[in-house]
């Protein structure tokens, strides 16, 4: 018998079937988040070029993500495989606006 009341309830507790998450699904998410820390540095890059970008502008947040969604485009079309395609399906655009309202 274990003292703690949670794994009493715990083990009680009724399996319930749910929508299994497929690998493709989780190997696509996972592929999103390294894109999105690849273009992090680049949006760096590009913020240290631009010191007098504004946080709130989206005329300086359009051009930052415009500005790292080519080298992601250049850089996907050099590597190529899965995510050389990912980008080129427009996973690179979205990398880049992460990365550019990170740093802005």
């Amino acid at each position: 018998m274990s003292p703690f009341n949670s794994e009493q309830k715990s083990s009680n507790l009724k399996s319930v079937k749910s929508d299994s998450v497929s690998r493709e699904e989780i190997r696509e998410f996972d592929l999103h988040n390294q894109l999105a820390k690849l273009a992090l540095p680049l949006a760096h890059a590009w913020k240290d070029n631009h010191p007098n970008a504004q946080p709130g502008s989206e005329a300086d947040l359009d051009e930052c993500v415009l500005a790292v969604a080519i080298e992601m485009a250049v850089a996907g079309e050099a590597v190529g495989g899965p995510m050389g395609a990912l980008i080129a399906a427009g996973g690179g655009i979205a990398a880049a606006g992460v990365a550019c309202r990170r740093v802005l």
